[in-house]
């Protein structure tokens, strides 16, 4: 099945206008994907643990974007919540613990098989090298718009 089909949500597309910690980001994807019922009550300190130990922040050509992330075991339901950072937010350089990078986008990942991962992060890194669509994503504030724009080159790329 394409990922497309079954990891995109519109309830899971936000503009986030909070203050500039990752911490805070996370407490309120967290809430969020509770709510709705994606995770477990034990994701969101896996996932500040999992951060502090490999950081997910990552510059690409066009900006800086963080994809969080975390073991299986703490997600009921795969889902990729796409979240705008009104104000960047401050994650560690993928790859470091003393480097960091300013975040406008965070992709917070929810696996449940492994299987997904690898080609849900090829598709990933394609559309992060991907400028013309970078600098769309950087410009779009609606979040049905940015939905679609990211759904479309996850598309496209299943496709090739």
């Amino acid at each position: 099945m394409i990922i497309t089909d079954k990891m995109f949500y519109p309830e899971l597309v936000d503009v986030y206008k909070g203050n500039g910690t990752s911490d805070a980001l996370v407490d309120y994807a967290a809430k969020k994907l509770a709510d709705l019922g994606f995770i477990e009550t034990t994701y969101q300190e896996a996932l500040k643990e999992r951060e502090r130990e490999y950081p997910t922040g990552l510059q690409t050509p066009s900006f800086a974007v963080a994809i969080p992330h975390t073991d299986p075991s703490h997600i009921k339901k795969p889902f990729i919540y796409i979240i705008k950072l009104a104000e960047p937010v401050t994650f560690g350089q993928m790859g470091t613990t003393d480097e960091f990078v300013a975040a406008k986008y965070a992709f917070f990942l929810g696996f449940d098989k492994g299987e997904d991962q690898l080609q849900l992060l090829q598709n990933l890194m394609a559309m992060f090298m991907a400028e013309e669509m970078m600098e769309r994503l950087e410009k779009e504030f609606s979040e049905t718009e940015i939905l679609t724009t990211v759904t479309q080159f996850f598309k496209s790329e299943s496709e090739k």
